[in-house]
C-alpha cells in the first residue's frame, strides 16, 4: 500500500515538473504539425497537431473571461491560428514557458474589456 502511495506521489510530482518544461521551442514543433494539418499536408502528424490545439484550448479555458475574452463565435481552430501567428512573429520568445506565450497571444488578440 505504501509503495502505491509513493508511486502515485512521484507521478504527481513528475507531471507537475513536466508542465514547466514545455516551452515555446517544444510548442513550435507541435504548431508546425498543426500548420501542415491546416494546409491538408498528407505528411502532417495529426496527433501532434491535436496536441497543439488541445494545449491552446486548455490555456484559453484557464484564462477565459479573466484576461482572455474571445468572441462567443470563436473556436479552437481560430484560437490556434492566433497563437500560431504570434509564435511565428516572435521567435525570440520561444524559450519562454508555453503557457505564457499562449496567454500573451490570446490577451493581445482578445483582451477583456475593462468594467
Amino acid at each position: 500500500m505504501l509503495g502505491k502511495l509513493v508511486a502515485t506521489g512521484l507521478l504527481c510530482v513528475a507531471m507537475n515538473a513536466q508542465a514547466g518544461f514545455f516551452d515555446g521551442n517544444s510548442m513550435v514543433k507541435d504548431m508546425q504539425e498543426w500548420e501542415k494539418y491546416e494546409r491538408k499536408d498528407p505528411l502532417a502528424n495529426n496527433l501532434v497537431a491535436g496536441v497543439f490545439m488541445g494545449y491552446v484550448a486548455g490555456v484559453a479555458d484557464a484564462y477565459d473571461e479573466i484576461i482572455v475574452c474571445p468572441p462567443d463565435s470563436s473556436n479552437v481552430r481560430q484560437l490556434s491560428g492566433v497563437v500560431a501567428a504570434f509564435l511565428n512573429a516572435n521567435p525570440a520568445r520561444w524559450a519562454e514557458p508555453a503557457d505564457m506565450l499562449v496567454k500573451d497571444a490570446l490577451t493581445q488578440s482578445f483582451p477583456c474589456k475593462k468594467k
